[in-house]
């Protein structure tokens, strides 16, 4: 059986001792006027600039005398803060790692189908009705649903105002949310600026990173390599044979893949921005090999050479550039790279050796499988013994 084949088996059969998922109430979505103060908060919130000097936090710990549920834990110096009593159990600790915040319905979906089953509903997100959150965007945001061409003529503003509220609004409202996080975590992971690259980034925030949140990495790499919007934004589309920009070849190694202790060196840098010569955009946002502006000669990276073509190969030459793509996602650096992160996102800021190795171990075995990953990090042992970790901005303001 491939490995595709056998993740998907076990999804199913994980699926198939879950019970069906709990209606959730109409109470629960904000009043009209709850959404308008929303919406007036607007993308500045999505920012959260100023935030009060005393956060809420999670911890395995118990105290006498517990602050009730929605208060914040004074953080006092030399003092670990304690969470309340109905945080400490495995199930409400998972409930608060893989959302952007507990709510009544969360808490008893989360106790009703236990840890795994909790943890693999909101993994199989697809079984997730969240048709309710789906109509608000299409409905407040529809210039998140246009087609390149279709933005391009657009206000750039509005196009970026829409992005950030609906990405507040789902973080805040979706009953998806460990598919949330993982958008926050890979929009995290492969950045791009709106100010430089404008409405481009709408598409690549819909066709990349929430098209493979939760899919595989191979497939997640490939889709952000030949976007419009990371070429733009690291200037790929301006390199070409003669005048090779590094911009896209360092980052794909040093922030998407390798990480920066990952064994590249400069001259790796140098030789995978001449691979890439030819990679550019095309029309409004559309993917593009032109063989024109490729760099032709021998070019050799991580010690792997890739032997001189011929401009009469035309679109073929794009082979070079996913060679060398597909030659990072098999490193094992890259293994280690992203198993840490996944383990910082999820579980504590400095994970052992031992479990990034573990989790690292399910990215080699599934070639990439992304809930395979979370399912190695988020063991109910390790997370039991996990420290606290703070809030972030997005997650305080939603």
């Amino acid at each position: 059986m491939s490995t595709a084949a056998s993740s998907q088996a076990q999804e199913q059969h994980a699926l198939a001792s879950i019970p069906a998922e709990p209606h959730v109430a109409t109470d629960e979505r904000p009043k009209d006027s709850t959404r308008r103060a929303l919406l007036a908060f607007g993308a500045a919130a999505t920012a959260a600039a100023i935030l009060p000097s005393v956060s809420a936090a999670q911890s395995s710990r118990r105290r006498p005398a517990p602050p009730k549920t929605g208060d914040f834990i004074s953080i006092i110096p030399n003092e670990v803060p304690v969470a309340p009593v109905e945080w400490t159990s495995d199930t409400t600790r998972l409930l608060r790692r893989i959302t952007m915040g507990t709510t009544d319905v969360e808490v008893a979906a989360a106790k009703r189908y236990g840890f795994r089953g909790y943890l693999e509903r909101q993994l199989q997100y697809q079984y997730v009705d969240d048709s309710a959150t789906d109509a608000f965007v299409v409905a407040k945001y529809p210039l998140l649903s246009m087609t390149a061409d279709q933005l391009f003529t657009q206000n750039s503003g509005t196009v970026q105002n829409q992005l950030a509220q609906a990405t507040l609004y789902r973080a805040a409202f979706s009953n998806r949310q460990l598919y949330e996080r993982m958008v926050e975590f890979w929009s995290d992971h492969f950045n791009i600026s709106f100010n430089k690259v404008g409405y481009l980034k709408a598409i690549d925030d819909r066709e990349v990173i929430r098209k493979h949140a939760l899919g595989n990495f191979r497939d997640l790499l490939f889709a952000s390599a030949k976007s419009a919007a990371m070429m733009s934004y690291l200037d790929q589309n301006q390199s070409r044979a003669g005048a090779p920009n590094q911009n896209y070849a360092r980052e794909i190694m040093e922030l998407h893949t390798l990480g920066v202790d990952g064994g590249y060196t400069q001259n790796d840098v140098a030789e995978l921005s001449r691979v890439l010569t030819g990679w550019t955009i095309a029309g409004r946002g559309d993917f593009a090999f032109n063989p024109a502006i490729h760099d032709w000669k021998a070019k050799t990276v991580l010690g792997v050479t890739i032997p001189a073509g011929s401009p009469s190969l035309g679109a073929a030459g794009v082979n070079e550039g996913e060679q060398m793509i597909n030659l990072l996602l098999d490193h094992p650096s890259t293994a280690q790279f992203i198993a840490t992160k996944m383990l910082r996102w999820f579980l504590t800021y400095d994970p052992t050796q031992a479990q990034i190795d573990a989790v690292a171990a399910e990215y080699t075995r599934t070639q990439g499988d992304i809930k395979s990953m979370i399912r190695a990090t988020l063991n109910s042992a390790w997370l039991r013994a996990a420290p606290m970790k703070l809030k972030r901005p997005i997650h305080y303001v939603a």
